[in-house]
């Protein structure tokens, strides 16, 4: 039973792409026209640990904002000025590099007269250097709205904004495809944590560069319902091949008129799950609704033979759709303005397991069935900024920003965990940890008090096995838990800190052993792997190194 509880543990160390970090890149494009004095842009940093410090440096002019010792849950938000924003086709160094001591996430927020758009700033560690683009045609895009156009910029391109991640002079290769369908390629050279920003009009389709940088699609007014256009703010992932099969949900409340699809190898999709005869061929980087005529008004869930990136188009939105594969357990939802909504999807059976906070989501949430998938959506109303979380299943969230004119923007929320824990929004697993010294028994509880939460306990087969994998990487040697002998009855008890009951129900023995009384009344565990990290008693006042145990810590506001 242990050997399968160490596989079992052992192939759930995989990484997770949530958006916590220690250093992030950005900027802000240029929103609405850079005329327009009404806009206003800001960073919403929320601290995830205690005493934690934050810098922002914005690299034009080397001013550095600094906010040290936060608390956990804060969010400092940082207002800025329209003169940050970025709306020359130009090298340029108006970025802003965001670092801290713990990790934060980043939200970046544009705006004006009640309009919002936000977008998660992912942290270095996410970001790539090849990028596939989406072939977004501005003309062909408003075609399919059916609207009246009035907006002073509507025959503007699609722009991205390429910035260099790291300290160093980087080149960047644009990959695109001329009118004539001819290849062709052109190099810029950025300088540290500089930007460059160039136009796309569905010719661009790959970024490639030499060390990371972070990919912005943006557009500054993007025409939408009732006379009116909104900002595009849109960070692209980078490309990872993946030739598994995904599903994307389209939730009823968003009207899509363009499904982008981008990808550089051919691939099947189709409505509902995908079979070899009702899958349709996609070769290139497209509109995939344009393929699925019969389906436009009726499309639910779109499965796809390889994981690809597909972005919802409608009036004034511009939506990366999450797939099935990166639904998570935990999500920071931070919003403009109380008429805002979060959007959840979760299974069909355990909406009810669905948790706001600490809490249980309102009896008045109205769940709807999305037709052919097994899930189902709803918009949740809650606080200004609230963490949604699942405790056994993976779901999606979106940050929903609906305005009178029945626009309805959005973007996906922040993910702090990808894996449901039944705790809540997990931050950091519980893990056994060895010091570095030998010490006596009693020292080595003392270390553990003082340098983690408690001696360590295996008083199961599942805590046994956890302690197994965290030591596997270590150098043979023995250490001390918190098992030892009554002095006055000789039987066998945890040393606890806490209520735990002390006693014996699990044991992990080496034949022979425990020894007699007088040979040792404390445990110690072998760290040797072809030992199978079996117990002894051994004399209390023999040095081993103290394995220590630090419990899970959980995200709360």
């Amino acid at each position: 039973m242990l050997a399968v509880l160490l596989t079992i543990l052992f192939f759930n160390q995989g990484l997770s792409l949530d958006n916590r970090g220690t250093s992030f890149i950005t900027a802000f494009p240029e929103n609405i026209a850079v005329y327009y004095g009404k806009t206003y842009n800001l960073f919403k940093i929320t601290t995830l640990h205690p005493d934690t410090t934050i810098s922002v440096t914005y690299m034009a002019n080397g001013i550095v904002k600094t906010n040290t010792s936060l608390s956990e849950g804060i969010v400092w938000t940082l207002n800025l000025t329209k003169q940050v924003e970025e709306s020359q086709l130009m090298s340029s160094n108006k970025t802003f590099r965001i670092t801290s001591d713990k990790n934060i996430t980043v939200l970046s927020v544009s705006g004006w007269e009640g309009r919002f758009q936000s977008h998660v700033v992912q942290p270095e560690q996410n970001l790539g250097n090849v990028y596939l683009v989406p072939s977004l045609n501005y003309n062909n895009i408003v075609k399919s709205f059916n609207l009246m156009m009035t907006s002073d910029v509507r025959f503007l391109n699609f722009r991205l904004m390429i910035i260099n991640a790291v300290d160093m002079v980087k080149r960047v290769t644009i990959k695109q495809v001329n009118e004539m369908g001819q290849s062709q390629e052109d190099t810029i050279t950025l300088n540290p944590y500089n930007l460059y920003q160039i136009p796309i009009d569905g010719l661009v389709r790959q970024i490639n560069a030499e060390d990371k940088v972070a990919v912005i699609l943006t557009h500054p007014c993007f025409d939408s319902n009732n006379c009116s256009c909104n900002m595009i703010l849109n960070q692209l992932q980078p490309y990872v091949s993946n030739s598994n099969n995904d599903r994307f949900l389209v939730p009823p409340i968003f009207s899509a008129r363009q499904l982008l699809v981008a990808t550089n190898e051919p691939f099947q999709v189709c409505q509902s799950c995908f079979t070899p005869e009702t899958g349709v061929w996609v070769q290139t980087s497209s509109d995939i609704l344009s393929l699925l005529q019969n389906l436009k008004n009726n499309i639910s869930v779109i499965s796809t033979t390889i994981q690809v990136s597909l972005r919802l188009i409608s009036p004034g939105l511009v939506l990366d759709l999450i797939p099935i594969s990166k639904f998570s357990g935990c999500y920071l939802v931070d919003l403009n303005s109380s008429c805002n909504a979060a959007l959840v999807i979760a299974n069909t059976s355990s909406t009810d397991a669905v948790r706001m906070n600490d809490q249980k989501l309102p009896t008045n949430i109205i769940w709807r069935v999305i037709n052919g998938t097994g899930y189902s959506c709803a918009l949740v109303e809650g606080g200004r900024i609230s963490t949604i979380w699942h405790p056994f299943a993976r779901i999606g969230v979106y940050m929903i920003e609906r305005l009178d004119s029945n626009n309805t923007y959005g973007s996906a929320a922040t993910v702090i965990n990808t894996d449901p824990d039944n705790g809540g929004c997990l931050l950091t697993p519980e893990i056994f940890v060895l010091g570095e010294d030998e010490m006596n028994w009693f020292k080595s509880r003392e270390y553990c008090m003082e340098n983690a939460d408690q001696f360590a306990r295996l008083n199961n087969e599942s805590s046994q096995a956890k302690m197994t994998l965290s030591m596997t990487r270590r150098e043979p040697t023995e250490g001390w838990i918190s098992l030892r002998r009554s002095l006055y009855t000789t039987d066998w008890y945890w040393r606890n800190e806490d209520t735990f009951p002390p006693n014996v129900d699990f044991t992990y023995w080496e034949n022979g052993q425990p020894d007699k009384p007088e040979k040792g009344l404390c445990a110690s565990v072998s760290l040797d792997p072809s030992k199978k990290f079996k117990w002894r008693s051994a004399r209390c006042c023999s040095k081993k190194k103290p394995v220590c145990y630090k419990r899970p810590k959980y995200f709360t506001l």
